[in-house]
C-alpha cells in the first residue's frame, strides 16, 4: 500500500511540474513576440537568453530536489528576460543569506511566484515596480519572500479562485513535505504582495 502511495504522489509531481512548463514557456514567448513589434535585436538577444534558460531548467527539472543556489540561478535567468522586456519598469533586488544557498529546494518552485509579481505588479504599471527576493535559514527552516510592490490581492485573483502557478506550488509542498512546509500570500505595510515560502533544511 505504501508502495502504490508512493507511485501515486511522483506521478501527482510529475503531472505538476508537467504544468508549469508549458505555462512558463508561453509566457516566455509572448516576451519575444511582444519585442519582435519594436526592437527585434533584443527580441533576437532574449531568444539566445531563453535558450539558455531552457537549458538551465532541463537541468534542474531532472531532480525534484536542487540547492537553493541552483534554483536561484534559473531565477535569475528568467529576471534577465523579463529586464529585456519591461526595462527599468521592474527593478529587482537579491538578499540571500550564504548559509541557505545549500538547502535543497523543490526545483521550478519559485519561479511561478515571481512570475506573479511581473503579472500583478509589472504589467499593470508604468511606474517602476520593486521586487525583492529575500531567502534566509530560520532555525531548522528554510524562508524565502518574494515582495512586490504595484498590486494589491484584490487586484489578484479572489482567495478562492487562486491562479494555477500558486496551486500548483502549494500541492507540491504538500505532496512533498506534508504539513511542515507552506506557501503564504500576503499584503504587507509596504505598500505590495508578498509570497512566503516555508520549508525544511532538508529534502522530503
Amino acid at each position: 500500500m505504501l508502495a502504490v502511495q508512493k507511485a501515486l504522489a511522483e506521478a501527482q509531481l510529475a503531472q505538476l511540474q508537467a504544468q508549469l512548463r508549458p505555462h512558463f514557456l508561453f509566457n516566455a514567448l509572448n516576451t519575444v513576440s511582444s519585442l519582435m513589434q519594436t526592437d527585434t535585436a533584443r527580441a533576437d538577444r532574449v531568444l539566445s537568453e531563453l535558450g539558455d534558460l531552457l537549458r538551465a531548467n532541463l537541468a534542474t527539472s531532472r531532480c525534484d530536489f536542487v540547492p537553493l543556489q541552483e534554483e536561484l540561478k534559473v531565477l535569475r535567468k528568467y529576471t534577465d528576460i523579463m529586464h529585456e522586456r519591461f526595462g527599468e519598469r521592474a527593478v529587482v533586488s537579491w538578499n540571500v543569506a550564504p548559509d541557505a544557498l545549500d538547502v535543497p529546494t523543490p526545483s521550478m518552485l519559485l519561479q511561478p511566484l515571481v512570475e506573479n509579481a511581473y503579472k500583478h505588479g509589472v504589467e499593470r504599471n508604468t511606474d517602476p515596480v520593486f521586487i525583492s527576493i529575500v531567502a534566509a535559514r530560520e532555525g531548522d527552516s528554510l524562508r524565502v519572500k518574494i515582495h512586490n510592490t504595484g498590486s494589491t490581492l484584490s487586484s489578484t485573483e479572489p482567495p478562492a479562485t487562486p491562479g494555477v502557478g500558486l496551486s500548483n506550488c502549494r500541492e507540491r509542498l504538500r505532496l512533498l513535505y506534508g504539513a511542515a512546509a507552506e506557501l503564504h500570500v500576503e499584503e504587507d505595510t509596504a505598500s505590495g504582495v508578498q509570497a512566503i515560502v516555508t520549508l525544511p533544511c532538508r529534502a522530503a
